[in-house]
Protein backbone atom coordinates (compact mmCIF):
# COMPACT_ATOMS: atom_id res chain seq x y z
CA UNK A 1 0.00 0.00 0.00
CA UNK A 2 2.35 2.39 0.67
CA UNK A 3 4.37 2.13 -2.42
CA UNK A 4 0.85 2.80 -4.09
CA UNK A 5 0.38 5.66 -2.29
CA UNK A 6 3.86 7.24 -3.11
CA UNK A 7 3.12 6.01 -6.77
CA UNK A 8 0.36 8.82 -6.89
CA UNK A 9 1.49 11.43 -4.40
CA UNK A 10 4.63 12.06 -6.34
CA UNK A 11 3.48 13.45 -9.37
CA UNK A 12 1.74 16.05 -6.61
CA UNK A 13 5.26 16.82 -5.93
CA UNK A 14 6.66 16.96 -9.23
CA UNK A 15 4.35 19.31 -10.02
CA UNK A 16 4.27 21.94 -7.21
CA UNK A 17 7.37 23.87 -8.86
CA UNK A 18 5.54 25.27 -11.14
CA UNK A 19 3.76 26.84 -7.52
CA UNK A 20 2.72 30.99 -8.31
CA UNK A 21 4.70 33.44 -5.79
CA UNK A 22 3.82 37.38 -6.80
CA UNK A 23 5.52 40.32 -5.58
CA UNK A 24 3.51 41.43 -2.26
CA UNK A 25 3.70 44.61 -0.22
CA UNK A 26 3.82 43.70 3.45
CA UNK A 27 0.86 43.41 5.16
CA UNK A 28 -0.85 44.30 8.54
CA UNK A 29 -2.43 40.66 9.37
CA UNK A 30 -5.45 41.14 11.22
CA UNK A 31 -7.21 38.30 14.56
CA UNK A 32 -10.57 39.81 13.19
CA UNK A 33 -12.40 37.01 11.50
CA UNK A 34 -15.64 37.12 9.87
CA UNK A 35 -17.84 34.15 9.24
CA UNK A 36 -18.57 33.39 5.40
CA UNK A 37 -20.92 30.54 3.77
CA UNK A 38 -20.42 29.20 0.36
CA UNK A 39 -20.73 26.23 -1.49
CA UNK A 40 -24.54 26.41 -1.45
CA UNK A 41 -24.75 26.93 2.20
CA UNK A 42 -23.21 23.51 2.70
CA UNK A 43 -19.73 25.03 3.87
CA UNK A 44 -19.05 27.99 6.73
CA UNK A 45 -15.50 29.03 7.35
CA UNK A 46 -13.96 32.16 9.01
CA UNK A 47 -11.68 34.20 7.02
CA UNK A 48 -10.23 37.05 7.94
CA UNK A 49 -12.53 40.24 8.33
CA UNK A 50 -10.50 42.69 6.07
CA UNK A 51 -9.70 40.29 3.63
CA UNK A 52 -11.71 40.63 0.22
CA UNK A 53 -13.48 37.76 -1.62
CA UNK A 54 -12.13 37.12 -5.29
CA UNK A 55 -14.63 37.53 -8.08
CA UNK A 56 -15.40 34.42 -9.81
CA UNK A 57 -14.64 35.76 -13.27
CA UNK A 58 -10.78 36.28 -11.80
CA UNK A 59 -10.44 32.99 -10.66
CA UNK A 60 -12.47 31.79 -14.25
CA UNK A 61 -9.39 33.66 -15.68
CA UNK A 62 -6.81 31.20 -13.99
CA UNK A 63 -7.99 28.39 -15.19
CA UNK A 64 -8.60 29.96 -18.82
CA UNK A 65 -4.79 31.18 -18.41
CA UNK A 66 -3.29 27.85 -17.44
CA UNK A 67 -5.27 25.48 -19.88
CA UNK A 68 -4.20 27.73 -22.89
CA UNK A 69 -0.45 28.28 -21.16
CA UNK A 70 -0.57 24.17 -21.15
CA UNK A 71 -1.88 23.23 -24.13
CA UNK A 72 -4.87 21.99 -22.10
CA UNK A 73 -3.03 19.89 -19.76
CA UNK A 74 -3.67 21.78 -16.88
CA UNK A 75 -7.67 22.29 -16.26
CA UNK A 76 -7.81 23.25 -12.51
CA UNK A 77 -10.59 25.27 -11.59
CA UNK A 78 -11.26 27.45 -7.92
CA UNK A 79 -14.62 28.20 -6.71
CA UNK A 80 -13.61 30.59 -4.18
CA UNK A 81 -10.60 32.85 -2.97
CA UNK A 82 -10.04 35.28 -0.77
CA UNK A 83 -7.00 37.69 -0.27
CA UNK A 84 -6.24 41.31 1.65
CA UNK A 85 -5.35 43.04 -1.86
CA UNK A 86 -7.21 44.15 -4.44
CA UNK A 87 -9.62 41.11 -5.53
CA UNK A 88 -9.28 42.27 -9.22
CA UNK A 89 -5.59 41.71 -9.47
CA UNK A 90 -4.37 38.72 -11.44
CA UNK A 91 -2.79 36.80 -8.32
CA UNK A 92 -1.27 38.60 -5.11
CA UNK A 93 0.05 37.07 -1.69
CA UNK A 94 -0.80 35.94 0.40
CA UNK A 95 -4.11 34.25 -0.64
CA UNK A 96 -6.45 31.58 -0.03
CA UNK A 97 -7.68 29.39 -2.92
CA UNK A 98 -11.10 26.60 -2.43
CA UNK A 99 -11.19 24.07 -5.06
CA UNK A 100 -13.99 21.77 -5.07
CA UNK A 101 -14.00 18.18 -6.93
CA UNK A 102 -17.66 16.06 -6.58
CA UNK A 103 -16.08 13.02 -8.39
CA UNK A 104 -17.35 10.59 -5.57
CA UNK A 105 -16.70 9.40 -2.11
CA UNK A 106 -13.34 8.27 -1.09
CA UNK A 107 -12.06 5.53 1.44
CA UNK A 108 -10.48 7.23 4.20
CA UNK A 109 -8.69 3.89 4.98
CA UNK A 110 -6.14 4.65 2.25
CA UNK A 111 -4.76 7.96 3.58
CA UNK A 112 -3.89 6.30 7.13
CA UNK A 113 -0.59 5.14 6.03
CA UNK A 114 1.02 7.45 4.04
CA UNK A 115 5.02 7.58 2.48
CA UNK A 116 7.33 9.08 5.18
CA UNK A 117 9.32 12.16 3.97
CA UNK A 118 12.48 10.31 3.30
CA UNK A 119 10.43 8.21 1.19
CA UNK A 120 8.95 11.23 -0.95
CA UNK A 121 12.13 13.24 -0.77
CA UNK A 122 14.02 10.51 -2.28
CA UNK A 123 11.56 9.66 -5.40
CA UNK A 124 10.63 13.53 -5.40
CA UNK A 125 14.15 14.93 -5.77
CA UNK A 126 14.53 12.48 -9.05
CA UNK A 127 11.41 13.49 -10.58
CA UNK A 128 12.32 17.37 -9.86
CA UNK A 129 15.91 17.28 -10.93
CA UNK A 130 14.73 18.44 -14.49
CA UNK A 131 12.55 21.12 -13.31
CA UNK A 132 15.67 23.24 -11.20
CA UNK A 133 16.41 25.97 -13.31
CA UNK A 134 15.25 29.45 -14.16
CA UNK A 135 12.45 28.97 -12.44
CA UNK A 136 12.98 27.40 -9.52
CA UNK A 137 16.46 26.83 -7.36
CA UNK A 138 15.08 24.22 -5.46
CA UNK A 139 12.24 23.06 -2.92
CA UNK A 140 11.69 21.10 0.16
CA UNK A 141 8.87 18.87 0.57
CA UNK A 142 6.93 18.40 3.93
CA UNK A 143 5.46 15.96 5.26
CA UNK A 144 2.19 14.40 4.34
CA UNK A 145 0.00 13.71 7.37
CA UNK A 146 -3.78 12.83 7.61
CA UNK A 147 -5.79 13.94 10.68
CA UNK A 148 -8.31 11.17 11.14
CA UNK A 149 -10.89 13.46 13.68
CA UNK A 150 -11.68 16.21 10.14
CA UNK A 151 -10.27 13.46 7.42
CA UNK A 152 -8.14 15.89 5.96
CA UNK A 153 -5.06 15.66 4.03
CA UNK A 154 -2.54 18.42 5.18
CA UNK A 155 0.76 19.08 3.19
CA UNK A 156 3.13 21.91 2.91
CA UNK A 157 6.17 22.40 0.89
CA UNK A 158 8.20 25.15 0.98
CA UNK A 159 9.65 26.69 -2.98
CA UNK A 160 12.84 28.68 -3.70
CA UNK A 161 11.07 30.27 -6.47
CA UNK A 162 13.73 32.56 -8.86
CA UNK A 163 10.99 35.44 -8.97
CA UNK A 164 10.07 35.75 -5.51
CA UNK A 165 12.39 33.32 -3.21
CA UNK A 166 11.29 31.44 -0.79
CA UNK A 167 6.88 30.67 -0.63
CA UNK A 168 5.14 28.56 1.76
CA UNK A 169 2.42 26.35 0.07
CA UNK A 170 -0.45 24.40 2.24
CA UNK A 171 -2.94 22.19 0.98
CA UNK A 172 -5.49 21.02 3.08
CA UNK A 173 -8.01 18.29 1.26
CA UNK A 174 -10.94 17.41 3.55
CA UNK A 175 -12.96 14.31 2.50
CA UNK A 176 -16.84 14.87 1.89
CA UNK A 177 -19.56 12.80 1.10
CA UNK A 178 -19.01 14.03 -2.65
CA UNK A 179 -15.35 14.17 -3.09
CA UNK A 180 -12.73 16.55 -2.01
CA UNK A 181 -13.25 20.23 -0.20
CA UNK A 182 -9.51 21.55 -0.57
CA UNK A 183 -7.96 24.87 1.06
CA UNK A 184 -4.77 26.17 -0.65
CA UNK A 185 -2.84 28.87 1.30
CA UNK A 186 -0.26 30.67 -0.67
CA UNK A 187 2.23 32.82 1.61
CA UNK A 188 5.37 34.83 1.03
CA UNK A 189 8.14 32.58 3.76
CA UNK A 190 9.06 36.04 5.19
CA UNK A 191 5.01 36.13 6.35
CA UNK A 192 4.83 32.74 7.49
CA UNK A 193 5.44 32.89 11.24
CA UNK A 194 2.78 35.43 10.90
CA UNK A 195 0.11 33.94 8.68
CA UNK A 196 0.30 30.84 10.50
CA UNK A 197 -2.06 31.19 13.42
CA UNK A 198 -4.41 32.89 10.61
CA UNK A 199 -4.36 30.00 8.31
CA UNK A 200 -5.19 27.75 11.06
CA UNK A 201 -7.77 29.51 12.73
CA UNK A 202 -9.18 29.35 8.70
CA UNK A 203 -8.73 25.65 8.38
CA UNK A 204 -10.03 25.02 12.34
CA UNK A 205 -12.78 26.83 11.60
CA UNK A 206 -14.64 24.71 8.22
CA UNK A 207 -17.79 23.21 9.48
CA UNK A 208 -19.52 21.36 6.73
CA UNK A 209 -23.00 20.66 6.90
CA UNK A 210 -24.58 17.30 7.30
CA UNK A 211 -25.64 16.16 4.08
CA UNK A 212 -21.68 16.89 3.12
CA UNK A 213 -19.87 15.94 6.47
CA UNK A 214 -18.27 13.16 5.60
CA UNK A 215 -19.33 9.75 7.73
CA UNK A 216 -17.01 6.25 7.72
CA UNK A 217 -19.04 3.51 6.56
CA UNK A 218 -18.06 -0.25 7.24
CA UNK A 219 -17.07 -0.47 3.34
CA UNK A 220 -14.37 1.72 4.48
CA UNK A 221 -12.36 -1.45 6.38
CA UNK A 222 -12.32 -2.86 2.26
CA UNK A 223 -8.85 -2.24 0.44
CA UNK A 224 -9.28 1.05 -1.71
CA UNK A 225 -8.77 1.42 -4.68
CA UNK A 226 -5.37 3.04 -5.94
CA UNK A 227 -7.17 4.95 -8.48
CA UNK A 228 -8.32 7.48 -5.51
CA UNK A 229 -4.82 7.94 -4.81
CA UNK A 230 -4.31 9.81 -8.20
CA UNK A 231 -7.61 11.75 -7.83
CA UNK A 232 -6.33 13.49 -4.43
CA UNK A 233 -2.66 14.32 -6.26
CA UNK A 234 -4.39 15.97 -9.21
CA UNK A 235 -6.87 17.98 -6.70
CA UNK A 236 -3.99 19.11 -4.29
CA UNK A 237 -1.69 19.93 -7.49
CA UNK A 238 -4.24 22.15 -9.77
CA UNK A 239 -3.64 25.17 -7.90
CA UNK A 240 0.24 25.62 -7.82
CA UNK A 241 0.61 24.49 -11.26
CA UNK A 242 -2.03 26.46 -13.05
CA UNK A 243 -0.94 29.83 -11.09
CA UNK A 244 2.44 29.35 -12.22
CA UNK A 245 1.68 28.73 -15.48
CA UNK A 246 -0.46 32.35 -15.63
CA UNK A 247 2.67 34.09 -14.39
CA UNK A 248 4.70 32.56 -17.10
CA UNK A 249 2.93 33.57 -19.42
CA UNK A 250 2.43 37.31 -18.55
CA UNK A 251 5.93 37.36 -18.04
CA UNK A 252 6.21 36.65 -21.30
CA UNK A 253 4.20 38.94 -22.98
Amino acid sequence: MQSEVVSFTLPMLSKLFFALAMTVSPVAFTEEFRSVSIYDGHVVLDVPAEWNEIPRDVLEFYALRAAESSGGRMTETYQFGFRPADPELDFALPQLLVQIRESGRLNYRQFLHLPTVEDLRAVGERSLAEHVGPLMRGMEIGEAVFDEDSFALHLTNRLDLSFEGETTVDSVAFLTERGLFTIHAYVKASEAENMEPIVAHVIDSVRFDQELAYRPRLGDHWPPRPATLFLLAALIVGAAAALHLLRRRRRAK
